[in-house]
């Protein structure tokens, strides 16, 4: 089994990425809905801060919008949380608002890899790895790591 399968063959892949900050500073930036407003969109996108909402529990919903600036066009974005372990593990579903249950699944995995590097492991279950396609939510996550990466630097 690859890492881009699961035992239901279903569609997915995974991103891992190491970041300079501590764990308790990188699961903050998935949970609170200010630091969330201002990385989680590609790079070329906006996520306007009152577009993002959170009912951090099992079962709770999160919401945002992320926004071409110059066109205005937004891109609703909802999902439900389904697993939460502080501040080891999140997973939660990925889809449109009014599509949650049936929505693709992320699982991300927070790994301390010494005081001030955290290991992030994203797996998404649902599309298939479409990097290089228009609109490529492999390559829209890997942009929006990017923007993470700035934002808990600081």
């Amino acid at each position: 089994m690859n890492e881009n399968e699961n035992e239901n063959e279903e569609p997915g892949f995974t991103i891992v990425r190491d970041f300079a900050a501590p764990r308790d500073r990188v699961w903050e930036a998935w949970t609170n809905t200010d630091v969330m407003a201002r990385w989680l969109h590609p790079e070329t996108l906006v996520t306007p801060r009152e577009s993002v909402s959170v009912d951090l529990r099992v079962g709770g919903l999160y919401t945002y919008s992320m926004r071409i600036e110059e066109t205005g066009q937004e891109f609703p974005t909802a999902g439900k949380y389904l697993v939460i372990e502080r501040p080891h593990r999140l997973d939660f579903t990925w889809g449109s608002p009014g599509d949650v249950d049936e929505a693709p699944q992320i699982r991300i995995e927070f790994e301390e890899v010494d005081a001030g590097t955290t290991r992030m492991t994203f797996a998404l279950t649902g599309i298939p790895n479409d990097s290089g396609s228009d609109a490529s939510a492999y390559d829209g996550w890997n942009s929006a790591f990017n923007v993470f990466e700035s934002e808990i630097a600081g």
